[in-house]
């Protein structure tokens, strides 16, 4: 049965928009229908309704190869699948998700070097000091780092952390007085009058 005269059977179209083999077909399908309510007994069907339903079904004809691939792609498929089949399924799968794999592994990134520190042996010989402090550029001038007098002799010593490079300092006395270094190996004018003493430190020295 075409579609558009299944559409007006079904009261989706008027017969007005069916074309001259419709709108024919169409009339034989009333005129069916209006003998099977005259001649049909109340409470159910006449016996010859069934046989004439059925020739018109087999007078139908095959859908084309298209119409059947169609028909395929469209039309519901029952799959049925045992439950040790999805019971491996879903095994695997979560497996997949859980193990890392070996090409994911993030690659550790090296940390950056870390500026080595040289601990500097400072001394000064300062009998009449009660206290000596040693001060830098690597301490920003603060006299941070005290030394110590430990057997009372007046040399004055301690160990500073300094990084390598070229450094200037001085000593600090009672905290007033400033002195050069007399042991040092090379001195620059500091701008006020006095001379600052320069370290060379080298990486593990």
């Amino acid at each position: 049965m075409k579609n558009q005269l299944h559409r007006h059977l079904d009261g989706e179209v008027p017969v007005e928009a069916l074309d001259a083999d419709d709108r024919e077909e169409a009339d034989e399908w009333d005129r069916m229908v209006a003998s099977f309510r005259i001649a049909a007994p109340r409470g159910g069907a006449p016996s010859w309704l069934e046989q004439r339903v059925m020739a018109e079904i087999e007078a139908l004809p095959e859908p084309g190869l298209v119409g059947r691939a169609l028909a395929w792609l469209v039309g519901p498929t029952p799959v049925r699948v045992s439950p040790l089949a999805a019971g491996l399924v879903a095994a695997a799968f979560a497996l997949v998700l859980v193990l890392p794999g070996r090409d994911t592994d993030p690659v550790p990134t090296p940390a950056p070097p870390v500026a080595s520190i040289v601990y500097v042996q400072f001394l000064l010989d300062a009998p009449e000091a009660t206290s000596v402090a040693v001060a830098g550029d690597f301490s920003e001038w603060e006299p941070a780092f005290a030394l110590q007098d430990l057997d009372g002799d007046g040399v004055w010593t301690g160990r500073v952390p300094v990084r390598p490079g070229l450094h200037s300092y001085m000593f600090l006395i009672d905290g007033t007085e400033w002195q050069t270094d007399p042991h040092a190996n090379r001195y620059q004018d500091d701008g006020f009058g006095n001379q600052n003493a320069i370290l060379a430190v080298a990486a593990g020295d």
